[in-house]
């Protein structure tokens, strides 16, 4: 079983014309209220569980204050043996373009006051190395490309603490430290799902370009489209093929 989390937009989504809504559930944990959880039965017949991390039908939570170890933890009670998700990010690598997919193969962990971003003392430790499984980012890549999702097979992503957004000297030293892409969600997400073992692959897809590059395209794309491609790509990811258009 997998489970998918969406991000930028996925609260515009009518899933109903994505996969068959099987069952729905707002599991409650030991640390508080996960976002709810539907089960979807996907075109070529898999169920997977969705989950849309900052609200249904509106954006009531950014993502500095996602619950994502009662998201995480309610995952692997549902049975979740893997996780995969999309991100709204800023670019910060030249060549990347909005609109674009990246899907990520390091984290650049910036955050500073993110005190929910372990299980605590009896956590599994979480292993050296990048943090994405390669099967499953092989997978999304496959997808995309299925799709004809224009997409970029490695990158960093750099996590910054938010709400606020980054200044430019910010995504300036991010820049110089190696990273592609900028956004505040999958830190601690990627942590905790490693901790419980879930393998984990995120695909970011470029929403606008980060402070300081908007003199070179000032455009910005936070709408139902980017929701579109994300599941639409985690389906077909599943599914193994071309079915989730």
């Amino acid at each position: 079983m997998i489970a998918i989390f969406g991000g930028t937009a996925a609260y515009h989504l009518r899933v109903e014309d994505f996969a068959r809504v099987l069952e729905r559930r707002a599991p409650d944990t030991p640390y508080g209220q996960a976002a709810p959880f539907l089960l979807l039965e996907t075109a070529a017949g898999r169920r997977v569980w969705f989950s849309s991390r900052h609200g249904e039908d509106s954006l009531q939570r950014s993502a500095a204050f996602v619950n994502h170890r009662a998201n995480l933890w309610a995952a692997h009670e549902l049975g979740v043996q893997a996780v995969l998700s999309w991100n709204g990010v800023g670019a910060i690598a030249p060549g990347l373009s909005v609109g674009q997919c990246v899907v990520v193969d390091d984290v650049l962990d910036m955050t500073r006051a993110r005190l929910a971003a372990t299980f605590g003392a009896a956590a599994r430790q979480t292993p050296a190395g990048g943090p994405f499984d390669a099967a499953w980012r092989q997978k999304l890549v496959t997808a995309c490309a299925a799709l004809g999702l224009p997409c970029a097979t490695h990158g960093t992503y750099v996590c910054s603490e938010g709400p606020r957004l980054e200044t430019a000297a910010e995504i300036a030293l991010f820049g110089w430290g190696g990273a592609a892409v900028v956004g505040m969600t999958l830190v601690p997400e990627v942590w905790l799902a490693a901790e419980l073992a879930l393998p984990y692959a995120s695909l970011c897809i470029v929403t606008n370009l980060a402070t300081g590059r908007w003199h070179l395209d000032a455009r910005r794309d936070f709408g139902v489209g980017v929701a579109h491609s994300g599941l639409r790509a985690l389906l077909a990811a599943v599914d193994g093929t071309q079915a989730a258009t």
